[in-house]
């Protein structure tokens, strides 16, 4: 392991083992580290928004953003396992790609996938991300965050491409329509030639924890196509749904 990254580790640790925010020389003298190197490593964990500053005191405390992480790499892990039999069957139903997809930041991140049948597919690589804004997948997700996070988003968007939805007020309209629907369509939109159906998977509070999206081609998916894939997108949502709890 990287010198570097063991300390920043040991040093996370420490600040998590303090329960209150803790000085740069207190956290020196707990990890026989010298100042400079405790304030650098610290810094990045602020640059990064891992910890933060008391304005009153000068000492560092971390925020909930590791929290944050491990709650989604845990509700993941769930998710995943009880998704992916749906995945591999809405895949072999379809013959399009099936995909599974968190929120992770600014960005939905795939966490499993089932390929089409098709020789000519759309490749989404585990692990990879796309759009909240643009693609079916990322407003499946995004319709239902909180408001702040919702807005901020609309502010700073912009589109891909110059197909479907242009415009922040175009935006809202789309969310609202998911959140009617439950469901959200793209066409051309994150990537011109790409096509996909997205609905919300939710756990037992009702919260909206992933998506699960069938995705192809614009040139194989549009029309009654498309309305065929919806149907089979929230069908399949509601089982992982059901799966995971909920009894919406």
């Amino acid at each position: 392991m990287s010198v570097t990254v063991e300390k920043a580790l040991q040093l996370i640790e420490a600040m998590s083992r303090s329960g209150a925010p803790i000085g740069i020389s207190q956290l020196g003298r707990d990890l026989a580290l010298n100042k400079s190197t405790v304030y650098r490593l610290v810094d990045t964990l602020v640059r990064h928004g891992y910890a933060e500053q008391d304005p009153e005191t000068g000492r560092y405390g971390l925020t909930v953003k590791l929290w944050e992480m491990g709650n989604g790499a845990i509700r993941g892990m769930g998710l995943r396992q009880r998704a992916r039999p749906l995945l591999e069957r809405e895949a072999a139903r379809t013959g399009e790609a099936t995909l599974l997809g968190i929120v992770q930041g600014r960005e939905a991140l795939i966490i499993d996938k089932a390929d089409s049948l098709h020789p000519l597919q759309i490749v989404s690589p585990l692990g990879s991300r796309v759009s909240l804004t643009s693609s079916s997948l990322g407003r499946a997700l995004l319709a239902f965050q909180p408001a702040p996070m919702i807005e901020a988003l609309m502010q700073g968007f912009v589109p891909p491409t110059p197909h479907g939805i242009q415009t922040p007020a175009q935006l809202a309209e789309a969310l609202a329509q998911v959140r009617a629907d439950g469901v959200a369509r793209s066409v051309d939109e994150w990537q011109v030639g790409v096509a996909g159906v997205a609905a919300p998977v939710r756990d037992a509070h009702g919260l909206a924890v992933g998506a699960f999206c069938i995705t192809g081609p614009s040139s194989r998916i549009g029309g009654d196509r498309m309305l065929e894939l919806a149907r089979h997108c929230r069908d399949a949502a509601a089982e992982v749904s059901a799966l995971l709890g909920h009894r919406g």
